[in-house]
């Protein structure tokens, strides 16, 4: 059933009332012709959430906002990053940090919150970005390390986000949910959780309150106990939240699960790099009715099927994974078709410490990481925290499942000269059903050792293009794996109609 939206009776009385005396007024003259084309405007607002750093401290922020070349950011335009205290702490107050010029790449430090009190100590808080006039467009923010490669998207609010990954049995002993709500309106927050032992009930908790400006962080590991996959879906009754889920084992590091698509009959999991282990995809079935899944691999040589062409059989409200060893040594998207919505994600499992070498990326080992589902890109992609040299590479996966595509792939760096930055630019084509791995630095005359920004743009009559960046250590080792999400300047306004649905939709 349609919900029903209630508008007090004054309001439409008074609405009808000027539409009437409007019409009456207009009556003598011609009536002008409605508007039928919709009007492309500039972005002038942007939120984004970004989650406690793992195990307290610092959160390092890699940013990108606002048209280079557009001028040092003045009143009303700008971008603020705000603490989100956890909630029921009372912490001393912390002071926003503002961005730097628009189209520069920052990467900021955020500091611990502090609680106040007899108890008092540093503790971990969520940051929301908030990006007002011409800063807004094109605004991207990450949760980066020390050396400033993104190692989770901040999210933008919503109302319903789903993660998939693995469970305990796939060394997921800790799960951890971040609720971050930027807004000025409490949130009432629903999660539920799918393994694949079907739904968990020990994981339905609903009515999370999560107050305005703050953060609530919720331990899922009572659900993963005995699962090899978990799907987490968070859904808003009231409200908005940005949500991260993270993951670890007993005694390893924690890692980042990606936010997936919502559940779709097709989707398309970018960036699965080759790596010394098999990497995992996990799907979830959310529906009542069991599903057929069947996954193409988009490789730089061909399309193939990986598992043959049997389908994966995944009974109603449940859960599943499966090794992805027959892709090899290949880069790869992967795109799943169900015959009812599904949602799936792909993690890459971690060095462990006899693999790693002790460099500032990788002291000892690892985190697994991850891709999951997104749409296609719209006008253009940001990842801000990229980082090359030092044995670290890296990479933007491109995929065109459809007709051939062409990006052009623009690095943007803080220059070593003091401000300002330095750009490069290069124009990539990517034949219709196939995927290209592009490398990517810094431009000439960046800072040593600064990360730096890649913006994808897809060319005019390009087909549909989905994107990731991959970051490496030496051959085998996947660092951190970003899913390209849309980052857009305009949006487009629907058409103006003489319509009382203005006031009562």
């Amino acid at each position: 059933m349609k919900a029903v939206q209630l508008v007090p009776a004054g309001v439409v009385v008074l609405a009808l009332a000027a539409i009437g005396g409007a019409a009456q007024l207009d009556h003598p003259a011609a009536p002008k012709a409605a508007a039928t084309v919709a009007q492309q405007v500039a972005v002038t607002s942007a939120a984004r959430a970004c989650p406690p750093a793992p195990g307290g401290g610092s959160a390092p922020v890699a940013l990108l906002g606002g048209r280079a070349g557009a001028g040092a950011p003045g009143p009303g335009n700008h971008i603020d990053l705000t603490a989100l205290p956890p909630a029921g702490l009372t912490l001393k107050g912390a002071s926003p940090v503002r961005a730097q010029s628009p189209g520069a790449v920052s990467v900021l430090t955020l500091p611990a919150g502090t609680v106040t009190g007899k108890k008092s100590g540093p503790v971990a808080q969520g940051w929301s970005v908030t990006g007002t006039g011409s800063m807004a467009q094109a605004m991207e923010a990450e949760l980066a390390d020390t050396t400033g490669i993104a190692s989770v998207r901040c999210g933008a609010p919503g109302s319903d986000l789903w993660f998939v990954g693995p469970g305990q049995q796939n060394g997921a002993s800790k799960i951890s949910l971040d609720l971050m709500n930027a807004d000025s309106l409490a949130a009432s927050v629903d999660v539920s959780v799918i393994t694949d032992a079907g739904q968990s009930q020990a994981g339905n908790d609903t009515g999370i309150t999560v107050p305005a400006h703050q953060t609530v962080t919720e331990s899922l590991s009572s659900v993963s106990s005995g699962s090899s996959v978990v799907a987490i879906e968070v859904h808003t009754s009231i409200g908005r939240v940005a949500a991260d889920v993270s993951e670890s084992s007993s005694d390893g590091p924690a890692s980042w699960l990606p936010g997936t698509a919502a559940p779709s009959t097709k989707l398309v999991i970018p960036g699965v790099p080759p790596s010394g282990r098999a990497a995992e995809l996990f799907v979830a079935n959310p529906g009542d009715l069991s599903a057929k899944v069947t996954v193409t691999a988009i490789t730089p040589q061909q399309n193939f099927q990986p598992f043959g062409k049997s389908s994966v059989d995944l009974p109603g409200q449940s859960a599943s994974s499966v090794a992805l060893s027959p892709l090899g040594g290949t880069t790869a998207a992967l795109e799943i078709t169900s015959d009812v919505p599904v949602v799936a994600g792909v993690v890459v499992p971690g060095s462990d410490a006899t693999e790693a070498t002790a460099t500032a990326a990788a002291t000892a080992a690892t985190a697994p990481t991850g891709t999951a589902a997104t749409a296609p890109i719209s006008e253009q992609a940001i990842i801000a925290g990229n980082i090359s040299g030092r044995g670290l590479a890296a990479s933007v996966v491109l995929s065109a499942p459809g007709a051939a595509a062409r990006a052009r792939l623009t690095e943007i760096a803080p220059a070593s000269g003091g401000s300002g930055s330095v750009t490069a630019s290069q124009v990539v084509a990517v034949k219709g059903g196939r995927t290209l791995a592009q490398p990517v630095t810094a431009p000439h005359g960046a800072r040593h050792d600064a990360a730096f920004a890649v913006v994808i743009t897809p060319l005019g009559g390009s087909g549909p293009l989905y994107a990731a960046r991959v970051e490496t250590h030496g051959q085998n080792s996947v660092v951190s794996i970003i899913p390209a999400a849309s980052a857009l300047t305009t949006i487009s306004l629907p058409p103006v109609r003489d319509s009382y649905d203005a006031i009562n939709p």
